[in-house]
């Protein structure tokens, strides 16, 4: 499985995602590159989402990291075309901190620092990413940095949006956490393959 190099300016180690969809069906990303307009956290019933806005066809890519607790959604085939913006350190339904940036040359990373671990599912839209985590505190103030970057900025300088393009295909949800993983080892070791070495997913 194709690894994850290592996010120094994050302090990321390197680990194996998977990935959502790839708009080819393939192990990558062709064509225009998709880019990357903002990061919001939204309260939701019974969880907490991080949405990632965008424009254009990205393969989506995940996996947590422990000590801290951190979720790590890769967007490959992804440009960044507003300036990152600082996360104002609230506490919103178990999403401590929130960081994101060109990673690499089409690359978008954003890394989710949580309480704890927790089950969440990843769900992609023509114009947005959505990262859905379970929370039990669920009345907080939306953020936006979009709304951040507004403030800052004149008006004759604000963020202008290009164009649409052309939809980008459904992709089913991708559901990750505790309780998949160990759901995930609980089929495992009733497969009658028990004896192969099944894909594996840090």
């Amino acid at each position: 499985m194709k690894r994850i190099a290592t996010l120094a300016a994050l302090a990321v180690v390197a680990a194996a995602p998977r990935a959502v969809a790839g708009p080819e069906g393939g192990g990558g990303v062709s064509g225009r590159a998709g880019e990357v307009r903002g990061v919001s956290v939204l309260p939701a019933p019974g969880k907490v989402a991080v949405v990632i806005d965008l424009q254009g066809a990205v393969e989506v890519q995940d996996f947590t990291l422990r000590s801290p607790a951190r979720l790590v959604v890769d967007l490959v085939g992804a440009r960044l075309v507003a300036p990152a913006t600082l996360y104002d350190g609230q506490n919103r339904g178990g999403v401590r901190n929130l960081r994101y940036a060109q990673f690499r040359p089409g690359v978008v990373r954003v890394v989710i620092d949580l309480d704890v671990l927790k089950d969440y599912q990843i769900k992609r839209g023509d114009t947005q990413v959505r990262v859905e985590i379970g929370a039990e505190r669920t009345a907080f103030t939306a953020w936006s940095s979009r709304g951040v970057a507004s403030a800052r900025l004149p008006a004759a300088a604000a963020f202008v949006p290009a164009p649409a393009p052309a939809s980008v295909p459904f992709a089913p949800p991708v559901t990750g956490g505790p309780a998949a993983t160990a759901m995930s080892r609980r089929r495992r070791r009733g497969s009658p393959c028990a004896g192969t070495t099944p894909t594996s997913r840090t």
